[in-house]
């Protein structure tokens, strides 16, 4: 019975990629374009490849993307990137060679190590600064859209290109983390340089309660007042 509970659970939450540090930095083997989508293949590990199955939901520097002709023997799988994705996202500046952050879904029984993420990326941002801090390292970066920004407080939660971090400060359009030794090592932020672009996921908790309380005033409050609500952007 429990098995069934989990394996329903997991059907819920599949596309949901979680956690805080990528184990592994895999690379793009090649990428091929489709009239103007992009198939990518990305080259893996055993001890990663072997959990992978056609059709999983994978994280790629955050993105959530579908897994197909996975190769177990060549340690491969391949993803396709749609016109819309590669709009909005970072993903265009893959080429033949580039490392990645990689993650499978989440699965029910697996540990909640950082925020629940969705995949789904709300703007970029631009590494601004880039400090040695004793063993660690501190990193601000630039929003490429400000609207964002009100979303991000002081010691809540960003992910940066597929990674679940605590934001340290915030200014304006820029905020700051904090990288520990293992995380840099294990991710692709060791090669982040200034001017880099990065995806951002704004936590989806500071979303739906903005839209909770805006629409609790719109119809409680404001409407019997007859007091048009402004524009929420």
């Amino acid at each position: 019975m429990i098995d069934k509970i989990t394996s329903f659970l997991n059907k819920i939450f599949g596309n949901k990629s979680d956690r805080d540090i990528k184990e592994i930095i895999p690379l793009v083997e090649s990428i091929n374009s489709h009239h103007g989508d992009l198939q990518v293949i990305i080259k893996s590990d055993n001890d990663f490849i072997s959990t992978v199955k056609n059709g999983d939901s994978i994280s790629i520097n955050g993105v959530c993307l579908t897994a197909y002709n996975v190769d177990k023997d060549n340690k491969c799988f391949s993803v396709d990137i749609s016109n819309e994705t590669l709009d909005v996202t970072t993903l265009t500046q893959m080429s033949t060679g580039y490392n990645v952050n990689i993650e499978t879904a989440l699965s029910i029984n697996d540990k909640l190590g950082g925020h629940i993420v969705s995949g789904h990326i709300d703007c970029m941002a631009q590494v601004s600064a880039i400090h040695e801090d004793a063993r660690s390292y501190r990193l601000s970066f630039v929003l490429n859209n400000e609207y964002y920004a009100k979303y991000i407080v002081k010691k809540g939660s960003i992910c940066v290109d597929g990674v679940s971090l605590t934001v340290n400060g915030d200014v304006k359009d820029m905020f700051f983390v904090n990288i520990i030794p293992f995380t840099w090592d294990n991710t692709i932020m060791k090669y982040y340089k200034v001017g880099d672009m990065v995806n951002i996921e704004i936590d989806r908790m500071a979303l739906h309660i903005e839209k909770l309380i805006y629409l609790g005033l719109q119809f409680y409050g404001y409407k019997k007042r007859n007091i048009k609500l402004p524009n929420r952007s």
